[in-house]
Formats: C-alpha cells, structure tokens, sequence
C-alpha cells in the first residue's frame, strides 16, 4: 500500500521528459529518524538511568550490570527471525509492530519494577524478583529497540540504494552522535524533574510520535512498489564486478535484487541465502571485526566513568571524553560514506581494525603517561573513527556481497552476533577490573585482537555462490 505523500512526490517532474522525485531521499530521512529512536535501547541512555535504577530497586552495579548483560545476550537470539520476517512481509509492516512495543516497553519497565519492590522486604525471593522484572525490561528494550528497531533501518535502506547505499548509511547514522551528544543531559534532567520511570514512559511516547507518523503516511518498502529503481536511476542497473583487482573504484558494487514486489524484474547479480553466506570467509572476516568492535565500543561508552577515575580524573572529564567521541563521529560520518561507496571494503575493514587496536593500546597505556587526559582523549578520538567506519561498512558489505533477496536475514544474524558483543564486552571489562584492579589489561588485549583481525580483514575477497569456509 502506497502512503499519499509517496504516490505525490513519486510523480512530481519539471517536464515531460524529467525524472520523478527520488523517493529514497524521503526514505533516507525516515531511517534517520527511526535509527535515532533506537536510543531508549541503547547503552549510552540505559547507562544514563543506571544511577536513578539502582538507588531505587535497592541493587549493586554487579548485579545492573548482570541484569544488563544476561538481557542483552538473550535480546540478540531472536534478531535473525526479525530479519525474516522483513523479508517477507516487507520492512514497514515489521517496524510498525516493534515500534509500537517498543513504545510499551519503554512505559512498561518501571511500573513492572515498582510492582516487584513492593513485594515485603523479609521475603527472601524479593531481590530475585527484583533482578528478573528488571533483566525482562532491559531484554524488551534492547530486543526492540537497539536491535529490531536499528536492524529494520538498516535494511529498509538497503532496498533503496545500492552504488550510492555507503553515502546513504553516513546520512542514516548521523543522527546517532546527535543523540549521543544531547539525550544524556536531558535524560538526567527530566529524572531530575519527575523519577526514572516516568522519564522512560516519555521517552516512549517520543518514539510513538516520532515514528508511528511516518510510517503511515510516507514509508514505502522498496522502489519497485512506486515504479522506481535503486539510487533513482531510470533503468535497473546490472550488477557491477567487484573483482579483487584495484583498490579504488568509480562506481561502487551493487546489490543485486531483493525484497521486491511479485512480477517485479531482478537485477542481475548473485542472492545468497543466509546458509549459504554463513559458509562463506567473507561473513566470517566481517563478523569477527564487528562483534569485537562492537564488545569494545560498548565497553568504552559504558564504562565512562569508571575508566576516568582509575586515571584520577573528575567525572567532567568522563562527559568530556564521550563529547569527544561524539564530535568525531558526527564530523567523519559522511566523508566515510563516500569512502565507502568508492574503497574496497578490504582496505576500510581493516584500517578500521587498526584504528580499534590503536584506540584500545592508547587507553591501556594511558596511566603510565605524564598526560591521562590527553591519552583519554585520544583514545576516544581514535575509537571515534574506528567505530564511525565499521558500524557504516556493516550494510553495504553484505548488500552487495549477498544481494538483497534474503539481506534481512543476513543482517539480522550479524547483528545477533553484535548483540551478544554488545553483550559481554562491559560484563568482561567489569569482571577484569574487579580482579585486576584496572582495565589495562582487558585492553591491550583488545588492541592485540583487533589488530590481528585487521590482518585477516585484508584479505577480504567478494563471495562465490560455491565458496565456503
């Protein structure tokens, strides 16, 4: 079903002989705002709460984190048969059904934790309720939120770019270091204004009126239901050889087709099925990349503050060093999305390898400088382009290796794996600082591991149907 707003722009030309408005510029928009709404599941604003959470409910950091952690692991199982389901039922119908439970999670998780402390502090399951009521609502929100919600984006915008998708994901992702830089302060003061649990019930109401709008009177699932082709060409265009033999290209690899309409044409090029990706080495080399970058990152942004006072710096400097991080990946988002669009994805996986191991042996070694905070920075600033340049690789990669038949499921299980990255990284950085007595370690080993995966990612190589591990 075609939305008003798509059948009249769809059909606006200057002339007879002029092209109809692109409607994919629209589509960029709306998966913008939709990756933006991902943020009540997103570490950086569950973090936020972690204070105002755990004064209430009466628990340790150990066991928020713990909660956190077991949440997460089990919010990214179901992540691939999301991406199933957007396969056949198309992405509009799958993203209006997660974000309105998203919404209900978000109003939900605070009456359900105020029903669980009002059981009698002398019955001794009281903690246990406790823990699974809130393991439950950290499950939904990061279920829906930061996994289905940003997956769902993510390969919506994959159905309507293909040479131009790397500039199209900078554009998408921009709106996450606004988030970053501006959700946290205004989070704390609407906690500050009422209580946690009301702060989230408005921060669902937000995703509600944000989202529910654009989805029935503009979202269109692919460009074939309007009469239109990828990147707004006037014709389907084939699909282009990516063989390995230069470095830079003209014209980026394209997609292939997928996740159209009955009786619509297919564009050459070949449609991996999600088995046949998984035997292949290129799934593996990219997944490795993002699921370590992915359990770092997170390990980073959710371990702020920690991590600045074992350098004896203030908790201004923690809001500092994110600001950092968010400035950054703002600034280089949309030059990495043309490089993307122009670099093969072997040189961009594996300078991006690089710049984790570098951002991870900066802070490592941060407290033994005559400078922490310069080092604090830095590493920041370096994790900033590291993560800026994997998370927009992610989409284009297996759009254009895999094609885009069955590209939800592909990128649904890559972002089951990332998930559970997202998952274990600050639980392991937890556990080590608590045996150690600091992160150092935690991270020079990251910095080692991620190098050697940037090593293994320069030999990425564009899949065959037949190839396998």
């Amino acid at each position: 079903m075609n939305t008003p707003l798509a059948n009249l722009l769809a059909s606006q030309r200057s002339d007879q002989d002029a092209r109809p408005f692109f409607y994919g510029w629209v589509m960029l928009a709306i998966t913008t705002l939709t990756t933006m709404a991902t943020s009540p599941g997103q570490s950086f604003v569950v973090g936020t709460f972690s204070d105002a959470i755990r004064e209430d409910l009466g628990i340790s950091l150990s066991e928020f984190s713990a909660a956190y952690m077991i949440a997460t692991f089990c919010a990214s199982l179901p992540l691939t048969l999301v991406g199933r389901l957007s396969d056949k039922r198309g992405t509009r119908f799958v993203m209006t059904l997660v974000t309105i439970a998203f919404g209900l999670a978000c109003i939900g998780i605070g009456p359900a934790a105020s029903l669980a402390t009002s059981i009698s502090p002398d019955n001794a399951f009281r903690p246990w309720m406790i823990l699974i009521v809130l393991s439950i609502g950290f499950f939904f929100l990061r279920f829906l939120g930061q996994g289905a919600l940003g997956l769902v984006s993510s390969h919506a915008l994959a159905m309507w770019y293909e040479r131009k998708l790397g500039f199209a994901e900078a554009i998408r992702h921009l709106g996450m270091p606004l988030a970053v830089a501006l959700l946290p302060t205004g989070v704390l003061a609407l906690i500050a204004a009422t209580n946690w649990s009301i702060a989230y019930a408005v921060l669902g109401l937000s995703v509600w009126v944000i989202v529910l709008p654009l989805l029935l009177l503009a979202y269109v699932n692919t460009p074939e239901d309007i009469n239109q082709n990828l990147d707004g060409d006037p014709y389907p265009h084939p699909h282009h050889n990516q063989d390995d033999q230069i470095d830079i290209e003209l014209d980026a690899p394209s997609v292939g087709d997928a996740g159209l309409p009955a009786g619509a044409e297919a564009t050459s090029g070949p449609q991996f099925t999600l088995r046949q990706a998984l035997r292949t080495r290129a799934y593996w080399i990219v997944t490795a990349s993002m699921v370590l970058s992915a359990a770092v990152g997170t390990s980073f942004v959710f371990h702020t503050q920690p991590m600045v006072a074992d350098l004896g710096l203030s908790k201004t400097s923690a809001a500092a060093a994110v600001g950092t991080f968010g400035v950054v990946s703002f600034i280089v988002t949309v030059p990495f999305g043309f490089l993307i669009d122009k670099v093969r994805p072997r040189l961009l996986l594996a300078a991006a390898g690089l710049l984790l191991g570098f951002a991870s042996t900066l802070f490592a070694f941060a407290s033994s400088t005559l400078s922490p905070l310069f080092m604090l920075h830095a590493s920041y600033f370096t994790l900033g382009l590291s993560q800026s340049l994997l998370f927009l690789l992610a989409s284009p990669i297996f759009a254009r290796f895999y094609g885009r038949t069955h590209h939800g499921a592909i990128r649904g299980s890559l972002t089951t794996f990332m998930v559970i990255g997202t998952s274990a990284g600050p639980f392991v950085f937890a556990f080590w600082r608590e045996f150690s007595g600091n992160f150092n370690q935690v991270y020079l080993a990251s910095g080692i591991a991620a190098i050697i995966l940037a090593v293994w990612a320069s030999r990425l190589q564009p899949p065959r149907l037949e190839s396998s591990l």
